[in-house]
């Protein structure tokens, strides 16, 4: 887990969002110094929480499949059934 408040006090860009089965809105982030030489940071805003997703592209994060879709449980970063 990242450091909510620090990652977005940072303001990092936005590459997407969007409502994962659960209902959460997951925001992709880039890291605010790293840039694309870091995974893609997902956010959820509602729970202020932030990770790193291990994927450099969010594509198969939102495939229609679900099997990599991103959430957070218990305080923590799910990527399908896997937990980071």
């Amino acid at each position: 887990m990242m450091n909510y408040e620090k990652l977005i006090s940072n303001n990092p860009a936005e590459y997407e969002r969007f409502t994962n089965s659960k209902g959460q809105e997951i925001v992709f982030v880039e890291h605010p110094t790293q840039g694309d030489n870091y995974p893609i940071i997902c956010v959820c805003h509602e729970l202020k929480l932030a990770s790193s997703s291990d994927f450099f592209e969010t594509d198969d994060m939102l495939e229609s499949h679900k099997e990599y879709e991103p959430s957070f449980e218990n305080g923590k970063l799910w990527i399908g059934d896997m937990e980071l």
